[in-house]
């Protein structure tokens, strides 16, 4: 690449990051924009195509021919539109416009015209392969499109439970034939459901690309209170939608079924709230060691039982504080961001959250406490991770290098030695780091949708 190539790909990239980070909330508004850089359908998206339609061998060559020519015409479409991108470089560079709007203006009618020629490639190449199904595939012709979409746009949640596709559950449940059979008709009301909810929600994300452009050239990038409300509103619907078909399939299965789907699924859309807490992995493994007598083994898993009741109830109201709280943590986040630009303080939201994950923390060490009355110092030493839960005091000399660590077995297996301890008998680490929450309350690993 020549020198004024490089200079002309340099002088676009830096037009488009103006027009695309004019502010933090244009960027918010544009966070579709990176579409127009990647064709909707690949090649890999075939075989999707192929057994979703139960196309024959035929059908099969006829369709790969279209996905080539459809991504043959997406990359002479962006190709002519980065050629003229790098035209209206050339010209600002040589001009040097006098106000953003001159710069802007141009790159974004550019914009818009190829994201519109990017739509028709999107709409043609489906309507093609509608055009040579036969009857029996164009009765799946509806399913299949909501299938696509949505695998295509479920990892677009910003909520925590909005990015659940029930349907990889229930394959993931490795359910039975009659199983399934009792869910079916529950999968398919869902399927309309989320489909509608999903489409409704990103259209409002990508809004009318001429009216964002104009807002942009007018100075008006940001989202004004109700357009977040009614964003925060499309995003908790298909949430919703999710939580309550949880709750209508989980009640058609058998109870071992409906048990395991449902942990499957709240697992899969709130993970900071179901995965295993570190006092549940440590019972569990107490619970299969079979060095302890059966009276003590009895004891532990009715230990285990009464926790396990009292973390369901604790984490069932974490889940209703947080589906509460989440949508007003994400308006607050995106409110707080205008504010701050318009050089005002923004006022500090509260996580109703963060005292009931301490409070479930508290019930972990309570238990394990008594687990700790149940076992000798060195059978509760042998479990991982168990150190985390001795006072400092208390704790044997680490080994110096060579020597057997304290607790090893009569063979000379070392033992798992865990973490540090404090004088409390806590963890060194705060209370809620042990269960997986930061300084901040937020978890580890955050809250998504998804994600």
């Amino acid at each position: 690449m020549s020198l004024i190539q490089k200079y002309r790909v340099l002088t676009t990239t830096t037009v488009l990051m103006c027009a695309g980070l004019l502010s933090s909330t244009a960027q918010g508004q544009m966070e579709y924009m990176a579409e127009a850089m990647q064709p909707e359908y690949f090649s890999r998206d075939l075989v999707v195509f192929a057994e979703g339609l139960n196309l024959d061998d035929t059908q099969e060559v006829i369709v790969e021919a279209m996905f080539d020519s459809y991504e043959d015409d997406f990359e002479m479409g962006w190709a002519n539109t980065q050629e003229r991108l790098n035209t209206i470089a050339d010209e600002i560079r040589e001009k040097q416009p006098a106000t953003s709007r001159e710069t802007l203006e141009p790159v974004l009618n550019v914009l818009g015209d190829w994201l519109e020629e990017k739509r028709m490639l999107d709409v043609g190449l489906l309507e093609n392969v509608n055009a040579i199904l036969i009857d029996d595939q164009r009765a799946l012709w509806p399913s299949f499109i909501r299938k696509l979409y949505r695998e295509k746009h479920i990892s677009r949640g910003r909520l925590s439970g909005e990015s659940v596709d029930l349907f990889q559950i229930i394959r993931d449940s490795a359910l039975s034939p009659a199983a399934e059979t009792a869910v079916a008709t529950s999968l398919e009301e869902y399927d309309v459901a989320l489909d509608s909810a999903m489409r409704k929600r990103d259209d409002i994300l990508r809004g009318n690309p001429k009216k964002l452009f104009d807002d942009i050239l007018n100075g008006n990038a940001g989202r004004n209170e109700l357009m977040v409300d009614e964003i925060i509103k499309a995003r908790k619907n298909v949430r919703d939608i999710n939580d309550r078909y949880i709750e209508i399939i989980s009640s058609s299965l058998s109870e071992g079924d409906s048990e395991d789907f449902r942990l499957r699924s709240l697992k899969r859309g709130y993970p900071r709230i179901f995965r295993r807490t570190p006092a549940e992995r440590l019972l569990r493994q107490a619970a299969e060691n079979q060095n302890y007598g059966a009276e003590v083994i009895a004891q532990i898993l009715q230990l285990e039982g009464a926790f396990l009741i009292e973390l369901a109830e604790m984490n069932h109201q974490i889940l209703t504080t947080t589906r509460s709280h989440e949508p007003e943590m994400h308006k607050h986040r995106e409110v707080a961001g205008q504010i701050r630009k318009n050089g005002g303080t923004p006022e500090k939201l509260e996580d109703p959250t963060r005292d009931l994950y301490k409070e479930r923390e508290e019930i972990g060490n309570r238990y394990i406490d008594m687990l700790r009355a149940l076992l000798s110092g060195e059978q509760f030493l042998e479990l991982d991770g168990a150190r985390r839960w001795i006072p400092r005091d208390e704790l044997p000399p680490m080994p110096t290098q060579g020597e057997p660590k304290s607790g090893a077995n009569p063979d000379g297996l070392e033992l798992s030695t865990g973490g540090g301890g404090s004088k409390d008998g806590k963890s060194s680490k705060t209370k809620g780091e042990r269960d997986g929450i930061g300084k901040d309350g937020q978890g580890r690993g955050g809250l998504r949708g998804g994600n």
